[in-house]
């Protein structure tokens, strides 16, 4: 997980070095277009009055689960999941935006399947402090700073499946590094390094099935645990309008509490193992202007712990207005 963060500071840190060193025409980095990869967040948007929608379409395929030592293995009924998330993104000022993205999901086994529902909705704002300069590659800097709300089902569960939220009000808190330079035969490629801590402000009533592992007749408290994110990505102008891109994203879970009485009247006071994920996700974009693009390309499980392993297919329309 360490190494992520610390390639990418070092890659932004050679940047100015790369450009200055080369006499590259700017012309190229002026005038590509970019979607932005598929897992990477984005700065805050340049020019106030903007609003930027991106609804994705992505299939997520289980193919089994890392145990505590980081084995994969297979599962029985492994899920499937088709999700529709839309990025909502609108400028407040040239420096300040603010963010939504709600979800709805389906999610199916080889047994039973959920209802069609709504996943907990995060809402952040983005307040750009320093512009990336595209003459020296020098990065932007942005900060954001949001609350993901409890909308989505989670405990008093009809079916197991159903549960798309946490029942928790949970803190964002986040740093963005985007930096965008020229390389040989004037081929503009665009870095990000971001990394994200989520923080629940409070304990979660749970009641009956839950997506806290807890079955029918549980009453009880969940704690759930802090959570980070990093990630650094690449976007390689191959084009004006094709575009490479590839995300390379860890995340971390910290262990949760569950305490309550079961429905035998039992008490129940346990704690859920921490979890660490990493992915990789190659992508494609093609861009009709400098407002139109469509990125389509698939993410994919590399390694874990206490997590699930799966492959996931997807496509967004990235739209400016």
């Amino acid at each position: 997980m360490k190494f992520i963060p610390a390639v990418a500071l070092f890659l932004i840190a050679c940047m100015p070095t790369m450009v200055s060193a080369h006499d590259f025409s700017d012309k190229a980095v002026d005038e590509q277009w970019f979607t932005g990869s598929l897992e990477s967040p984005s700065p805050a948007i340049p020019k106030a009055g903007i609003l930027g929608v991106e609804p994705y379409l992505i299939f997520q395929g289980n193919t089994g689960a890392y145990d505590n030592n980081w084995a994969n293995h297979s599962v029985s009924h492994d899920t499937s999941t088709m999700e529709e998330a839309t990025l909502l993104k609108y400028s407040i000022t040239d420096e300040l935006s603010v963010q939504a993205v709600p979800v709805f999901a389906y999610t199916w086994n080889d047994q039973t399947a959920s209802r069609l529902g709504g996943a907990d909705l995060p809402i952040e704002f983005d307040y750009r402090v320093i512009n990336q300069n595209n003459d020296t590659g020098a990065p932007s800097l942005t900060f954001n700073l949001g609350m993901s709300f409890p909308t989505g089902e989670y405990d008093r569960l009809h079916n197991g499946l159903d549960g798309l939220g946490s029942g928790a009000y949970t803190a964002k808190e986040g740093v963005l590094l985007q930096s965008l330079f020229d390389t040989w035969n004037d081929h503009p490629m665009r870095l990000r390094l971001w990394g994200s801590v989520f923080e629940p402000v409070a304990d979660v009533s749970v009641h009956d099935l839950s997506v806290y592992g807890t079955s029918q007749g549980f009453h009880g408290n969940a704690s759930p645990g802090v959570s980070t994110q990093a990630g650094v990505a690449a976007e390689y102008g191959l084009t004006q309008r094709w575009v490479l891109a590839l995300d390379i994203v860890g995340s971390y879970a910290a262990t949760s509490h569950l305490s309550g009485t079961d429905g035998s009247g039992n008490s129940v006071n346990t704690n859920l193992p921490s979890s660490t994920s990493l992915a990789l996700a190659p992508a494609v974009e093609y861009n009709w202007s400098s407002t139109l693009g469509v990125i389509a390309g698939v993410e994919l499980s590399a390694a874990g712990r206490n997590s699930a392993s799966y492959i996931a297919p997807q496509i967004a329309l990235d739209m400016a207005f």
